[in-house]
């Protein structure tokens, strides 16, 4: 007579590993766009555009970085977790990190080439386009992170979260494209410096709302 194995349910410090994961990454994503919305005003006003523009085109490179490594660590968990949005979920969830990884890593590289003084006026506008295109791509991941099945959690904090996800994707992808016109007008020579700033200002302030409404809801999660 055979006998039928019965699923043990995961230890408590393991199901907790994904959200400690993504809540680390989002953290991560917030302090880096929070220090790129500092460093273009400042560089608004004046003060050493030839260091601060190029260094807040890093440090916004690393925030999509971590975002983008702390979903992709996790991402057969999430996928697992998807509930019934299945393969559309997966597949958002997989292109969106793939554009964040790649977007930031290229962005930190024309960072760094325009820090060095290749060719900023070009660089730091095509960096701006990058980073556009990164947040039109990637923001379907904050609302399926928002989104994700948490049992035990909180109802109504979960709906909260939820609906806020869902907004944060919204405007994520709405200035991702303004960074992508903005980008494009400054590569063409319409004023770049202040075209630049206002499209990493707009795209730091974006990554910080998201990163701040996935870390939001990791932490219900958690307290779950």
């Amino acid at each position: 007579m055979g006998v039928t194995a019965v699923p043990t349910a995961r230890p408590r410090s393991e199901r907790d590993r994904s959200p400690r994961v993504l809540l680390g990454g989002s953290l991560a994503e917030v302090a880096c766009g929070a220090a790129t919305v500092v460093l273009a005003i400042l560089a608004l006003t004046g003060t050493l555009q030839g260091y601060l523009i190029p260094i807040a085109t890093i440090v916004l490179g690393v925030a999509l970085l971590a975002h983008g490594s702390a979903v992709a660590a996790r991402l057969r968990d999430l996928s697992a977790g998807a509930g019934a949005a299945g393969w559309d979920t997966r597949a958002e969830l997989g292109g969106g990190t793939g554009a964040e990884l790649i977007g930031g890593a290229a962005g930190v590289v024309l960072g760094i080439l325009a820090l060095v003084g290749i060719a900023p006026t070009v660089l730091l506008p095509v960096a701006v386009i990058v980073f556009g295109g990164a947040l039109l791509l990637g923001g379907g991941v904050t609302a399926d992170l928002g989104s994700l099945e948490a049992p035990g959690a909180h109802e109504r904090l979960g709906d909260v979260s939820r609906q806020a996800s869902v907004a944060a994707s919204g405007l994520q992808t709405l200035v991702g494209a303004g960074a992508v016109v903005l980008g494009i007008l400054a590569l063409v020579g319409i004023d770049p410096v202040v075209l630049t700033l206002v499209g990493l200002l707009a795209l730091g302030s974006a990554v910080v709302l998201s990163g701040t409404t996935v870390s939001g809801r990791m932490a219900s999660i958690l307290r779950r």
